[in-house]
């Protein structure tokens, strides 16, 4: 491997945009079931087999369906459909069983969007076996580093900025259970913050629940709540002065309602890899990849496994080092070992003592089994 140290200055771009979907946007909704699907494959692999098997469930799609909806609730004139497909090899005493797995993940889905009902949505699994020449990379022993099944590279850097940080705090609170139980507002939360030049917004996309909802005045009432909370938070991370705004399509004969908590019911289709990165946030202003870990290989895939290891090796950078902020790029080709990158750059500010960096990233790749076992766990966020 080759290892670029260099030094660049702190994070902080006269202007910035960050983006959050929330767990209830179309994209995520993708994002989260072919993740756990990906999780669930290769704790079976594991069980039988003691290694990950080749598979990749990483594409999926959500296609809206249509509405009849108004104060006080409404009805489903075309269910939303949801079909996961992928890659997932057979073994001799185990194998996937695709429709029972439409069940299940029609389940998952339920239980993501408690506000929806089962007609609210169709489920179907697709998984054929992989192909020969790409099966043949990835080891099947136990003892054996994976050899990486793709050519990618990886992008991490950390810590967060202010208008990060507030961004995900924006969404992860108004998406709280907590929250949740005192207003009638769906999951898909989305969130964008802007600052140009010292001027500081934040928008919300926030989805209220036809079924809890009467009139128009009960409606701006739950919108004035969510502005307030919003605002209470970026006045936390970003100071005075932050302008928020909430659900700004809004007509007078057309406000933000649906039945499920998500406009896929109706107005937006889904598809894994088209919202967050890695990390839970969309980052323009930062190096990234495109790379959709959702879905991806645990042992494998280091378009997947290699955001994991860079998020482990900028964290032990802040924390072991005089370091105080790092990006991390990792790349990798098809059939090297997955603890032996290509390359790898660490951008770093701060004091750098290069022995001290070395190790770190070294120790970092050699920990596969628990990269591995944290992405099964869910330890990282991928989306």
């Amino acid at each position: 491997m080759k290892l670029s140290i260099t030094s660049r200055p702190g994070y902080a771009p006269p202007v910035e945009f960050v983006e959050r979907k929330g767990v209830g946007h179309p994209d995520t909704i993708c994002d989260h079931l072919a993740e756990e699907l990906a999780r669930e494959l290769a704790t079976e692999y594991l069980a039988h087999t003691g290694a990950v098997q080749h598979f990749n469930v990483d594409k999926a799609i959500l296609a809206a369906g249509s509405v009849d909806i108004g104060f006080g609730g409404g009805e489903h004139t075309r269910p939303s459909r949801l079909v996961l497909v992928g890659k997932a090899d057979s073994l001799q005493d185990w194998r996937p069983d695709p429709e029972e797995l439409a069940k299940t993940y029609k389940a998952k889905l339920l239980e993501l969007l408690p506000d929806a009902t089962p007609e609210a949505f169709d489920v179907e699994i697709w998984l054929n076996q992989s192909s020969a020449d790409l099966a043949s990379v990835v080891t099947t022993r136990q003892e054996d580093v994976p050899l990486a099944n793709d050519t990618s590279f990886a992008a991490v850097s950390l810590p967060r900025s202010p208008l990060e940080n507030t961004v995900h705090r924006v969404e992860q609170t108004l998406n709280s259970d907590a929250y949740r139980s005192q207003l009638p507002i769906g999951r898909d939360i989305k969130v964008m913050g802007a600052r140009i030049d010292g001027a500081k917004q934040v928008t919300v996309a926030c989805p209220v629940l036809a079924r809890r909802v009467y009139n128009r005045a009960d409606y701006d009432a739950i919108i004035a709540e969510v502005e307030r909370t919003v605002g209470q938070i970026a006045g936390q991370e970003l100071g005075a002065g932050t302008i928020v705004k909430i659900n700004q399509a809004d007509q007078d004969d057309s406000p933000y309602l649906t039945l499920t908590g998500t406009s896929a019911e109706a107005g937006d289709d889904g598809q894994v890899g088209r919202g967050n990165r890695f990390g839970g946030l969309i980052t323009p202003y930062r190096p990234m990849s495109l790379e959709a870990a959702a879905g991806k290989n645990p042992a494998a895939h280091v378009g997947k496994t290699y955001h994991a290891v860079g998020f482990d090796i900028a964290q032990r950078l802040q924390a072991e080092t005089a370091i105080e902020e790092s990006t991390i790029r990792l790349l990798s080709s098809i059939g090297r070992p997955v603890a032996n990158p290509e390359a790898a750059h660490i951008e770093a500010v701060g004091e750098v003592d290069r022995a001290q960096v070395e190790r770190i990233v070294a120790e970092c790749l050699m920990d596969w089994r628990g990269v591995r076992d944290r992405l099964i766990g869910g330890y990282y966020e991928l989306y």
